[in-house]
Order: C-alpha cells, then structure tokens, then sequence
C-alpha cells in the first residue's frame, strides 16, 4: 500500500485551489496506486485553502481516501498561537514541521550565507533541540522531514544518530508518527527525509512512519514511494500509519 500524505496543491502561492488543480494531483495517485492522498498546505497560505472544494472533487474518485491536513511550522512558545490556529480547521492530521530557526528560514536557498555562521554539529543540535519541542507540545499527528537541516549538504563529523537520538526518544515517548519525505532527493541533501540509519534507529524506537512525497506539483505525486515502501520492508517495518479525524490507523504495507 502506498500514501502520500505530505502534498501542496497551492504550492508555494503560485497557483491558486482549483477543481483542476486538485483533479491533476489525484489523477496522478490514481496512476502511481497511491490509495490515500492528504493535501497539506502551508499554513501561512492559510486566507487561500478551501477544503470544502478538495471534498467535491474528491467524490469523483472513490478509489482514493483524500485526507485534510495543514502543514504547520512549530515556532517554540507559540504553541498557545498554533492550537488557537488549528483549531478554526476540521482536519485529519497535522504535520508539525521545522523551516525557521528564530528568523532564519534555513531551508530557503536564498538564506544558505548563515550556515557559515554556525558549528554545524552545534546547528545540528539546536534544529533538534526545536525538533523535540514539536515533539513535546501535543500539537501534531506527524512530523514532517526530520532531519531537513541537512538540506543542502551541511553534515556534522559526529554521527548523526547519536546526535538524533535524543529526539528519537522523546518522538517515541510522545507516540508521534514521523514520514518518510522523498523530496530530499530533489536538494543538494540526495537523500530522503529522514536517512536511512535514522530510520533504523526510529525502528529499534518503535516509532511509528507514514509516507509522502512533499509534492508541489502535481508530476510529483507519489514519487519514489515504492522505493519508500522498500527501504522500510528491509527496515522491518510492516504497517505505516494512515489518519481520520485525528484518529491513527495501522495498516498493512
């Protein structure tokens, strides 16, 4: 079973929702048998989404279970701000991401200069640090792209999983399912979100995983989910994790 739970039919405000819009998303997962979509959408586009539009189109494929979700950035000490937020929605999950450290937006390739500003290893521990809050706060069903500091190529010396280990105990103790993104393959990082090794670590952890595919476009839908599908098969992994209403449900890979 595929799902693609991380998409963007808004993209990043370059285009508008539209019946057609989200038609070429799910024709795409119809295609690639992705049997259950969720459209995501930054929340700060959020004066743009019209989830009621995505259930009339979504009728029109009966084979797909379409999700409502949010893709929300975890500022730490805003929690108050974001449940007040999210709470205006009627969604299936939120994914809690990580894009700004303060007011540094790290993942935007405009910003990369500051990276020579930091200790990476030292970087590495503060995205974490942030990583744990979202963790912690109750707010989030997912976490999206665990590890995305590495976006473009920074790494530490020091082993990564030492470094996330930390994280991946409290995201165990917290029962907080993380995805597998693939689009790190489409960054200088080329590598999915999170790596393999702190993949296995989430395993031996017993977190539990969903699948996505961070699509802006609509051609991206579903990509490289098979090979997801594959790395968490060998893993061990059996079931990942699908959402109504916020409830989670375990199924069959």
């Amino acid at each position: 079973m595929l799902v693609d739970y991380h998409t963007h039919p808004l993209g990043h405000m370059d285009r508008k929702i539209s019946k057609e819009n989200i038609r070429e998303f799910l024709e795409v997962a119809v295609k690639k048998d992705v049997s259950e979509v969720g459209f995501t959408d930054h929340n700060r586009y959020y004066e743009e989404f019209d989830f009621d539009l995505i259930a009339e189109v979504a009728k029109e494929y009966p084979q797909i279970k379409v999700r409502r979700g949010i893709e929300m950035d975890y500022t730490p000490g805003k929690e108050d701000e974001i449940a007040e937020f999210l709470g205006q929605f009627d969604l299936d999950y939120v994914i809690g991401s990580i894009h700004f450290l303060g007011d540094w937006m790290f993942d935007h390739p405009d910003y990369t200069a500051e990276y020579d500003n930091w200790k990476i290893v030292e970087l590495y521990k503060e995205y974490f640090d942030y990583v744990r809050g979202a963790a912690q706060s109750g707010l989030f069903q997912i976490l999206g792209h665990l590890d995305l500091i590495k976006v473009f190529g920074y790494r530490p010396k020091k082993d990564i999983v030492e470094i996330v280990t930390p994280t991946l105990e409290v995201i165990a103790a917290e029962d907080i399912v993380i995805e597998i993104n693939t689009n790190g393959m489409n960054k200088p990082a080329q590598e999915f979100y999170p790596s393999r090794e702190i993949l296995e670590k989430a395993y031996e952890l017993g977190i539990k995983v969903t699948m996505s595919s961070d699509a802006h476009k609509a051609e991206r839908i579903g990509e490289n989910l098979s090979a997801v599908k594959d790395i968490l098969l060998d893993i061990g992994y059996t079931e990942i994790a699908t959402f109504e209403n916020k409830k989670r449900k375990m199924v069959k890979l």
